[in-house]
């Protein structure tokens, strides 16, 4: 099912056909359009796209896929998804505004599905856990991977990656295995270990990793659920550019990730599931 939001109110929801069997992954391809893909139930990638409030009849790429998709623009009009694949590694398709293309793999070895965020400089750049809890990154532009870097740490759940919407910066956040939210960041320079930070912890005692957004170039909000004893409220950290507030209660009860995304005011909006399996938003800082 799918809604769409006119800057004013939600609109109504709408059945896509096709059957599927993993959550979707939705991301703007920079020139007004919407793409929106989930793992069909024949492992196929299906894929809708919204122009001009309409929804497309889905597509199939076809694939094995064992994963849900993370997707994310590469450029304006160009769209990659990544999910992983049969071997345990990462399959790709790269829509290039006309089509999509044919299903290549990556080698590696996951245990997670990936998370996939433009780097708003051409690229994207995906993460994914191993069989061995490290974190890999890999960097697409210009046609082609640049190769797995080896971020180490040692890491539970699926990693969140959020454009700092500055110079091609990324950051990279993980549940560790203490429990605790730790990020990386990439500077946007060469694609080398040394343009990467070591992970550093941002705070917070979870069950799941935190859902983050760039409220401003190079400003982010991250949310979770639950610091100490206090496991089911909604917390916020708020990083300014220099550093982190710290995570503060917000108040609602909730579990798994919340899921945030930007509004272009300098505020987010972040939704979560309570405990009641209905969804409850909230919009800050």
């Amino acid at each position: 099912m799918v809604n769409e939001f006119n800057g004013t109110k939600w609109g109504t929801w709408k059945n896509l056909a096709g059957a599927v069997s993993s959550d979707p992954s939705c991301t703007s391809d920079g020139s007004g359009n919407v793409f929106c893909a989930a793992i069909a139930t024949n492992g196929n990638l299906q894929v809708a796209e919204l122009t001009s409030g309409v929804w497309s009849k889905p597509v199939k790429i076809k694939a094995t896929l064992y994963s849900a998709p993370s997707c994310a623009e590469l450029a304006v009009g160009q769209v990659l998804c990544v999910a992983g694949n049969s071997s345990g590694g990462l399959a790709w398709s790269l829509y290039n505004g006309t089509a999509w293309s044919a299903f290549a793999n990556l080698t590696t070895t996951a245990f997670s599905a990936p998370s996939c965020t433009t780097d708003n400089n051409g690229g994207v750049i995906c993460a994914v856990f191993t069989t061995e809890y490290a974190t890999l990154v890999n960097r697409f532009t210009a046609g082609g991977w640049e190769g797995f870097l080896n971020l180490g740490g040692i890491a539970a759940g699926e990693p969140d990656c959020i454009s700092m919407n500055s110079s091609g910066n990324v950051v990279c956040f993980a549940e560790a295995y203490d429990s605790g939210i730790f990020g990386a960041r990439f500077n946007g320079g060469a694609w080398t270990l040394a343009d990467w930070t070591g992970y550093s912890s941002i705070g917070g005692a979870v069950n799941a990793n935190a859902g983050c957004a760039t409220q401003a170039a190079n400003e982010l909000v991250c949310g979770i659920y639950g610091v100490g004893a206090d496991t089911d409220a909604f917390y916020a950290d708020v990083y300014n550019g220099a550093a982190w507030s710290g995570f503060t209660s917000v108040g609602g009860t909730g579990m798994g990730t919340p899921s945030c995304a930007p509004l272009g005011t300098g505020q987010v909006a972040c939704v979560i599931m309570g405990p009641d399996n209905k969804l409850t938003s909230t919009v800050g800082p």
